[in-house]
């Protein structure tokens, strides 16, 4: 109430809000204000629910960072609402000029990033490495990302237990912001790759921070990722869910230097061309402008 009171009170043009329908019930009934503008991010289908009654606070707007998650949003708001695509831009310090990195792991890293749960599928990357150990391919598997639920630690483990992944396997539970670059350069110049196991994301941030740093990628073949990631181009896709296809696109990309210097090269310029702060923030204020005049 507070913010929606000094929105109206400044005389604002647009209200700008990022997945937080919190802000819906100070809006019902209320024809004056600033026009609104919801940005979706959120890849949890519950979590963007709340779009199912968003028509009826009439925004100017919904921005999304790609056409995929553009398709879940109009399936949830229906006609009538303009939905737009608005890239996500990367931090400056990952886009920055990538620096050797002074001491490179003495294996190849296989490197995966994100929420453990079962959306991001961690499970699918244990089972990827656990393939990639049993097939003697000389590589470390690394996990950075936090469990989401009590007991998430020691099902991991227990899972590249199984997997026979636990000798090859390495966790981070986080790692500060200004550290990533720095981790996704070892990973390069280790000779490594990133891995996306996801069943589902609404950009693909992580694939496309280490695209900034030019670390070749191993991606899904599905949106959102083939939106700027094109197989034998800028990364390596494989089929959805099958830890076997993974694994064997990581093992020729672990074999294979030159593809993997191409990928790096051409990744970083594709998303510093649509990701980097100065395009990216361009688009935002021509659309926001876009919004503020409709």
């Amino acid at each position: 109430d507070a913010c929606l009171h000094f929105a109206r009170r400044e005389g604002f043009a647009l209200l700008a809000s990022i997945d937080t329908e919190e802000i819906l019930p100070g809006l019902a009934g209320k024809a004056e204000g600033p026009k609104l503008v919801f940005e979706c991010h959120s890849a949890y289908l519950d979590n963007i629910e709340y779009l199912r009654g968003l028509a009826a606070h009439r925004p100017a707007a919904v921005f999304t960072p790609s056409e995929a998650q553009r398709k879940l949003v109009r399936e949830r708001l229906g006609e009538g609402i303009d939905v737009r695509i608005v890239p996500n831009p990367l931090r400056r310090e990952l886009v920055a000029e990538p620096e050797p990195f002074p001491a490179p792991p003495p294996r190849p890293v296989v490197a995966w990033i994100g929420r453990l749960d079962a959306q991001k599928n961690w499970e699918g990357f244990v089972e990827l490495a656990g393939l990639l150990a049993r097939r003697g391919t000389a590589m470390e598997a690394w996990i950075l990302g936090k469990p989401v639920e009590a007991g998430g630690a020691e099902r991991l483990l227990e899972h590249a237990r199984e997997e026979n992944a636990l000798g090859r396997m390495r966790w981070l539970n986080a790692l500060p912001s200004q550290r990533i670059p720095s981790f996704l350069d070892a990973v390069r110049d280790s000779g490594g790759v990133l891995v996306s196991t996801s069943l589902g994301e609404s950009f693909g941030l992580t694939v496309a921070e280490a695209m900034a740093r030019r670390c070749a990628v191993v991606v899904p073949d599905q949106r959102p990722f083939t939106e700027f990631v094109e197989e034998g181009v800028s990364g390596s896709v494989f089929a959805p869910g099958s830890p076997d296809s993974a694994a064997a696109r990581v093992a020729e990309l672990l074999a294979d230097s030159s593809r993997r210097s191409a990928y790096g090269r051409r990744g970083r310029e594709t998303v510093l061309a649509r990701f980097a702060p100065e395009p990216a923030l361009a688009v935002l204020a021509r659309e926001l402008e876009r919004a503020a005049a409709s």
